[in-house]
């Protein structure tokens, strides 16, 4: 069973608000891919946060941060991997295959999103989300995010060619629509 926080304090709200308003923003956006393309892209995210933050937030073979208030599992760490890093992702995923993004544009949009996940990690870090450890810093994060975001765009741009055509070949071959897929 998942810990709960033994004291619940400003990194707990930061959560939860961050996790209701992505909620909502999530609700209120008009949906633009198949439902099985939004799950994945859902879970390729939650995945991704939770792969990056073993890798660097434990103890082997790295411990350079911590999250939330205990080195344990708790229930905010998994809100956080399954509901706020899938969400944000899903952002990140939309805003690429919304406006078509190619090269030099995607390029720019990996480094302004970058730069905003910085941002937020930055408030994240004043509430206690994150407690650095080890010569762990901001600047690291950042070139982190860079990386992180440039493969997640390969990843999306992957996914969008497979969608694109069982998509094409299955509205062909069935009449189906989106909502269906």
């Amino acid at each position: 069973m998942l810990k709960l926080p033994l004291n619940f304090d400003a990194n707990e709200w930061f959560v939860l608000i961050s996790l209701v308003s992505l909620m909502i923003i999530f609700i209120k956006v008009r949906k633009i891919f198949p439902r099985r393309m939004t799950i994945t892209i859902l879970l390729f995210f939650s995945v991704m946060g939770l792969f990056v933050d073993v890798i660097a937030g434990v103890d082997y073979p790295f411990n350079f941060y911590q999250i939330m208030d205990s080195l344990k599992l708790e229930l905010f760490d998994v809100l956080v991997y399954a509901v706020n890093y899938s969400i944000y992702g899903y952002f990140f995923s939309y805003f690429i295959l919304k406006w078509e993004m190619k090269r030099i544009n995607l390029l720019l949009f990996i480094i302004i999103w970058s730069g905003i996940t910085t941002l937020i990690e930055w408030i994240s870090i004043k509430f206690h989300v994150f407690t650095y450890m080890n010569g762990w810093n901001i600047g690291f994060s950042s070139i982190a995010y860079m990386f992180i975001f440039t493969i997640s765009a390969l990843f999306i741009k992957l996914f969008s060619y497979l969608w694109g055509n069982v998509r094409s070949e299955s509205m062909c071959l069935k009449g189906a629509h989106d909502e269906n897929l």
